[in-house]
């Protein structure tokens, strides 16, 4: 096929902590139920009229020519993992979660390539389990009428790609009961602001900067070069005036409050509040290093 360039909504649908199913199963009977989720994720691009490009590890990458398909296939992707899923009964209910983005793909030997690729790649890894994130690009890219419960969530930078993503979460549960906000439209009267101290640098998350990520790589907003830091380790944002610690790392993320007890936040979210020390992929220690710059003071005012 010669290559060309066409505007694609793209799917990424991704099985979430499958190292568990692994773990649980063993490698034989883990390998049939990642292959039949699989099969029923791509089953499910083709019946919305999609096409599956291939599958990355335990994700599907699948393009649309209709956002509007591909939301409605993300939607049936999420109902369709049932408590029963993987036929077996030692395992806890297995979870995906789904990126969506809309934007010019090149096209060349049935693959697909460009910026929009990497950027739906970066939205599924910021989607929790059994969540579907869209850009506004996709959102944008949605027919008058349309019927989806929206939720803004925060904005994103990704690497290599200028300016940020506002993300959305597709709502598809419970939707009598889902409120819908943009945060943007939330007073800043209402809203305080997280202050963040590392090494002497002071950075603010507020309403005007709602999201930073923290991470090995420079493209993070706190870059932290250690080996016990994930590339993106974590995000911390504002979530209508709730400010979020959000963890993507191998290795966790340790909080200790002033006046509370630590929590430990390994690939989810905990909500910070008053005054504490965020520690990045290790524990506190008596005698911490004081070179050591993976700390964070965190203050709300």
């Amino acid at each position: 096929m010669d290559r060309q360039t066409i505007p694609l909504t793209i799917l990424f649908a991704d099985i979430s902590n499958s190292s568990s199913i692994y773990e649980v199963l063993g490698d034989q009977a883990a390998q049939e139920t990642v292959g039949k989720i699989l099969n029923l994720l791509s089953d499910l691009t083709v019946t919305y009229k999609g096409k599956i490009i291939k599958t990355v590890g335990d994700a599907v990458l699948a393009t649309f020519p209709s956002t509007n398909n591909a939301i409605e296939a993300a939607k049936s992707m999420q109902l369709s993992m049932t408590d029963d899923i993987s036929g077996n009964s030692n395992i806890s209910q297995i979870n995906i979660h789904i990126g969506i983005h809309h934007g010019p793909v090149v096209i060349d030997n049935e693959d697909i390539f460009g910026d929009a690729v990497n950027i739906a790649s970066r939205v599924v890894d910021y989607a929790n389990p059994r969540q579907i994130v869209a850009t506004r690009a996709a959102i944008e890219n949605l027919p008058e009428g349309a019927s989806h419960f929206t939720k803004y969530i925060t904005k994103i930078t990704a690497k290599n790609i200028s300016g940020e993503l506002e993300l959305f979460e597709i709502i598809y549960e419970d939707q009598n009961t889902t409120m819908v906000i943009d945060c943007r439209k939330i007073s800043k009267a209402i809203c305080s602001s997280l202050y963040l101290t590392r090494a002497g640098q002071v950075i603010v998350v507020d309403v005007q900067k709602p999201v930073i990520s923290v991470g090995r790589e420079d493209f993070n907003d706190i870059n932290i070069q250690y080996s016990w830091i994930s590339r993106t380790h974590a995000y911390i944002e504002n979530q209508n005036g709730v400010f979020m610690i959000k963890d993507k790392s191998t290795n966790g993320t340790f909080i200790y409050p002033q006046d509370a007890n630590p929590v430990y936040v390994n690939k989810g979210e905990h909500p910070l509040s008053g005054k504490g020390v965020i520690i990045f992929g290790r524990e506190k220690e008596n005698n911490m290093d004081s070179a050591l710059t993976d700390t964070i003071e965190y203050d709300i005012k």
